[in-house]
């Protein structure tokens, strides 16, 4: 009986410190959303303009009239990577190119750049001028 008896009490004492715990636990929680953390925030609710601004800045859209007419003879390299399909490397070869051989005459020229094909000038087209 003495054996029972002692396992009842590990028992009950095991249950009063996991009580204590949730209890610590709960009223932890109870403070930090009173004093607003965040830290414990799953998730939050956005609003569509949110994601749009997020996304615009992760994301760039491709979508006629979204951008303006990019002038392929003064772009820098950051407004030239912001063309469709042209990343670091191909807006390095432009602005190589544009130094070598002068300003593109036209935009159709851009098809000598090393890397841009008939593909990539069709997709990029209506976003660029040369002037």
């Amino acid at each position: 009986m003495d054996k029972k008896m002692e396992d009842l009490s590990l028992k009950k004492r095991g249950l009063q410190i996991l009580f204590a715990i949730v209890l610590i636990f709960a009223i932890t929680l109870l403070l930090l959303s009173i004093k607003g953390e965040k830290s414990l925030c799953m998730g939050s609710a956005v609003t569509v303009e949110e994601l749009e601004t997020r996304w615009a800045g992760e994301y760039k859209l491709f979508l006629p009239g979204t951008i303006g007419a990019i002038n392929i003879n003064t772009a820098n390299q950051e407004t030239l990577e912001s063309l469709p399909g042209v990343g670091k490397k191909l807006a390095k070869e432009i602005i190589t190119y544009r130094e070598k051989n002068g300003l593109f005459h036209g935009t159709e020229e851009i098809i000598n750049v090393p890397g841009i094909g008939v593909k990539k000038l069709n997709a990029m087209k209506e976003y660029i001028i040369a002037e």
